[in-house]
């Protein structure tokens, strides 16, 4: 096996314009791998592909010069090099900076789920291409498991950040659940959208839009599935929702405490749900004392994810030294992998040895029977296994500590060439 290779650019080395010039859809990517295998740029190659990175984890024919002299032919949009752009890793680093990304400690939000179902596609579509080999399928697959055991060990998956999510967290704290219950937004702020969306998805049944442009809440409400209504309609859809976002740009009160009493009856106390994320405010703080009436604002929302991302904080540290761990663990068993031959050529040179020696004491052997001469063969075996056990085990800590004086010592001693 050889060493591994990870090149690449992400969010933190290159801008949006340069990482959507080099994205790959599965056409691109699969056409890609296979090049590289292909023109024997690579022994193997996996392509991650996501909008916040594209990276090429390799086994080299020629080490890294080979893989820098088949990049250098691509060029960013301004014409120049991608070489200011990449980063590179080799050998250990390259197996700790694959598990990091599994387990998104090198991602945009540390603890964002969506880099492992992203991983999973780069594996399958470099399974499907035939360009995984032996060390970067198990390379692979133990990224996955390394991040399965981070996410279920440490609390790095446990907070969520985003306003949108903080949002979902409010919400089903009051209402438990949100299937069945309906929102409005009002205005069509980008804040607004990010909690509307992340509402949707954690089950809401309808999503209510309004503007002061129609059009505008027309084309949001078609974006997510939802309703648009008049922006003078907005009082009377009241008491008709649980939950109500506010994100418009206007500089007085759109919901005032009248309007949301007069809801609350006419839903039969039920409780409401509101979140205002405007500055200035768009509904009247005053709208905090009704006890039926749930108001956060955009402070509020802020602090909840603050919260989340100092938690992440404390299980990254966690998981970046269970990441350090796991990586020297994976690097032994490759290691152990990569010195079978030679362990095999040992047993092979052992059991030469005690056959020729069997051979050269036929004449003395002649009396034996079959069942004496079996049992014989039984013995000398054992023999040569316990012999063998503790050079083999210390041979396979020197591969696994990469301990390559010491390795050459305890094959040499043997008779073994360590290429």
């Amino acid at each position: 096996m050889g060493e591994v290779l990870a090149v690449g650019m992400s969010h933190r080395t290159a801008p949006v314009a340069v990482r959507e010039r080099f994205a790959f859809d599965e056409t691109a990517s699969r056409r890609f791998l296979r090049r590289l295998v292909d023109e024997r740029v690579c022994r193997e190659a996996m392509l991650v592909s996501t909008c916040n990175r594209v990276e090429l984890y390799v086994v080299p024919w020629e080490g890294r010069q080979g893989v820098e002299r088949y990049l250098h032919a691509f060029r960013v949009p301004s014409g120049e090099h991608l070489d200011g752009y990449l980063y590179w890793h080799q050998g250990r680093d390259a197996v700790r900076h694959l598990f990091r990304v599994a387990c998104s400690l090198d991602s945009l939000v540390v603890g964002e789920p969506q880099i492992l179902g992203q991983l999973k596609e780069a594996v399958r579509r470099a399974e499907g291409t035939g360009t995984l080999g032996r060390t970067l399928t198990r390379l692979a697959h133990q990224s996955l498991a390394v991040a399965k055991r981070v996410r279920t060990r440490t609390d790095i998956g446990r907070y969520r950040v985003g306003v949108g999510n903080a949002g979902v967290d409010l919400a089903t704290q009051i209402f438990g659940s949100l299937k069945g219950r309906r929102a409005l937004l009002v205005g069509t702020g980008k804040m607004g959208r990010q909690v509307a969306r992340a509402l949707l998805s954690a089950g809401l049944d309808e999503l209510v839009v309004a503007s002061r442009s129609h059009g505008r809440a027309v084309e949001v409400a078609e974006a997510h599935g939802g309703t648009p209504i008049g922006y003078d309609r907005v009082g009377s859809y009241l008491s008709r929702v649980d939950v109500v976002i506010t994100a418009t740009d206007g500089m007085t009160a759109v919901l005032s405490r009248k309007e949301l009493r007069s809801a609350v009856r006419a839903r039969f106390y039920r409780p409401m749900f509101l979140v205002d994320l405007a500055v200035p405010r768009n509904i009247d703080p005053g709208v905090d004392q009704i006890e039926e009436v749930f108001l956060f604002n955009i402070d509020d929302l802020s602090r909840i994810v603050m919260q989340g991302q100092e938690a992440r904080e404390v299980a990254a540290v966690a998981a970046e030294e269970m990441v350090e761990q796991e990586a020297g663990k994976f690097l032994g068993i490759l290691a152990e992998v990569d010195i079978g031959p030679q362990i095999g050529a040992l047993t092979h040179k052992m059991e030469t040895l005690r056959q020729e020696e069997l051979d050269r004491s036929r004449k003395l052997l002649s009396s034996l029977d079959e069942q004496q001469i079996e049992a014989l063969n039984l013995m000398t075996r054992a023999l040569v296994k316990k012999v063998l056990h503790a050079p083999i085990l210390s041979i396979r800590e020197a591969a696994r500590d990469g301990n390559a004086d010491r390795l050459g010592t305890l094959l040499g001693s043997w008779g073994i060439d360590e290429e």
